[in-house]
């Protein structure tokens, strides 16, 4: 049996030795603009730690979405956003309702120093609390080793949190869970706020509460009333804290105790007091505006017809230590597939059919952006006949291997369409072949065309062990694959533009190609 590390390599160089072939005699010439030298230099950008993992709504997505308008405008593609006429705009602005900490009124105070940033809130929907006391550092939530009355005092709770494991994201759930099981004993008790320290740095109750809390500079969104998929219930009308080992760690020794990544505590000297001050204001924006990016291709020949490309630009944000979600391959990858295709269209032959790029927000919070864009489309939705979507390609996992890629709908579903047939057509001339991605079928912004009834094809590597974590890397990417799948979409969609008829729904079939 070959070692992990071997497989790896030959993995890629397998990878790298069918990605050196030239496209196909038969596929478009504008297939080969499509390089890995544009892709790096796309996905490094969108990826780096300047637009701090491009939370919906946060600067950096919206810097995302100023470089993905700038490059269309330099193809010189038509904006297809807001407006109409000369006025119209690359963006497509969709409502959401913000709920934020104000910078103002939002502080930590102990040991002489005020901290702005490196915390994260939970549990308060929105007004404001200050409070001003005595630290008091509990051992236990157990009602038998608690003070009697927390009135104008601040409990200190210490959370372990398990670290790591294929199922960590649900483990780290639950111990948030746990902590507001402990709230409600510190509330009935008088407390206003509960300050919870984390023991280990790679908790994973870091992540989930980063899934779900307000951080400063980080907001709750939501859309037509529909909470994000981070936002977690909680059941406390007061505040909870959390703080990264590194606070955790100073505000103990204030306490006069010390602790390991296990959760076991020390103390080291008795009777050590500590006092400081918690100030939160949460506030709440009711039009609040997130963006979409949008341009057009308009075809050659005289159909009204469009196929549109889609691939969603934003990501998770940044954690509560600061370490951002760079969502390299989620999905700075296949955002840059959708810029090197735009790129081919624009500078190769033009197709009979017009071409749109659209590039969303907020689908990693519930597939937002492009629902938004299917009920408000800016080309008559009637008139778009295919959709291609594109989000995660540039990693080699166990659906989606080194000469593969996964798609949906499969022949195994009851959606597959004459557009995945022949992409999986394409793809055996360029070597590839297609697994099946059913599972992710509702799970990407395809998912909002298909429910209008436009013929859908998903390319998606699949989930990794890299995937909604802080190490999901620009340098982890196979951009020889990214370049392989991002031509694929690019042959798929231009043969759909250019053919004299429509893709149509065939149902479930045997294989991929009959």
């Amino acid at each position: 049996m070959l070692r992990p590390s071997t497989i790896l390599l030959t993995l890629a160089l397998s990878s790298q030795a069918l990605l050196s072939q030239a496209p196909p005699a038969d596929a478009p010439a504008g297939m080969s603009m499509i390089d890995e030298e544009g892709l790096k230099k796309h996905a490094e950008f969108l990826a780096s730690d300047e637009l701090g993992g491009r939370y919906t709504g946060t600067p950096g997505q919206v810097k995302a979405a100023e470089y993905i308008a700038k490059h269309f405008e330099k193809l010189g593609l038509q904006p297809l956003g807001d407006g109409s006429g000369r006025k119209r705009s690359f963006f497509q602005k969709f409502p959401l309702v913000r709920t934020y900490l104000d910078p103002k009124g939002t502080s930590l105070s102990f040991g002489g120093k005020t901290y702005k940033t490196g915390f994260a809130v939970t549990g308060m929907k929105k007004g404001k609390v200050r409070v001003s006391g005595r630290f008091v550092f509990c051992e236990s939530a157990d009602p038998k080793n608690l003070p009697k009355s927390l009135k104008r005092k601040i409990p200190v709770l210490l959370v372990k949190g398990s670290a790591g494991g294929p199922r960590g994201g649900m483990r780290g759930s639950m111990e948030l869970s746990r902590t507001d099981r402990m709230t409600k004993e510190m509330e009935r008790r008088g407390a206003k706020v509960v300050l919870f320290l984390i023991a280990n740095e790679n908790s994973n109750i870091r992540d989930a509460m980063n899934r779900s809390a307000l951080l400063p500079g980080k907001h709750n969104l939501e859309y037509k009333g529909q909470p994000s998929r981070r936002r977690r219930a909680s059941n406390n009308s007061i505040a909870r804290v959390y703080l990264p080992p590194e606070k955790s760690r100073l505000l103990m020794e204030k306490l006069g105790w010390d602790f390991d990544a296990t959760g076991a505590t020390q103390q080291i000297k008795k009777n050590a007091k500590a006092s400081g001050k918690v100030n939160i204001q949460i506030k709440v924006d009711t039009k609040f505006r997130a963006l979409n990016v949008c341009a057009v291709l308009k075809g050659a020949g005289s159909s009204r017809d469009a196929v549109i490309y889609s691939a969603h630009m934003d990501h998770m944000g940044t954690r509560i230590d600061g370490d951002a979600f760079n969502g390299a391959d989620d999905n700075a990858s296949g955002t840059s597939g959708l810029l090197e295709i735009a790129e081919a269209f624009a500078q190769g032959p033009k197709p009979r059919k017009s071409v749109i790029f659209l590039s969303v927000s907020g689908e990693e919070l519930g597939l937002w952006g492009s629902h938004y864009y299917s009920e408000h489309p800016t080309w008559p939705i009637k008139r778009i006949i295919a959709n291609i979507n594109i989000d995660m390609i540039g990693r080699n996992t166990q659906l989606s291997p080194s000469n593969a890629v996964s798609a949906t709908p499969s022949p195994e579903h009851r959606k597959f369409s004459t557009l995945v047939q022949d992409a999986a057509g394409f793809a055996e001339k360029m070597g590839m072949r297609l697994t099946n991605g059913d599972a992710y079928y509702q799970r990407s912004d395809h998912y909002n065309f298909a429910k209008k009834g436009i013929p859908v094809v998903f390319f998606c590597d699949g989930e990794h062990g890299d995937y909604h974590k802080v190490t999901d890397h620009a340098d982890k990417l196979d951009y020889g694959k990214m370049e392989r799948i991002a031509r694929l979409a690019y042959w798929t969609g231009f043969h759909t533009a250019d053919a004299p008829t429509r893709p149509r729904e065939l149902g479930r079939r045997q294989s991929w190609t009959k």
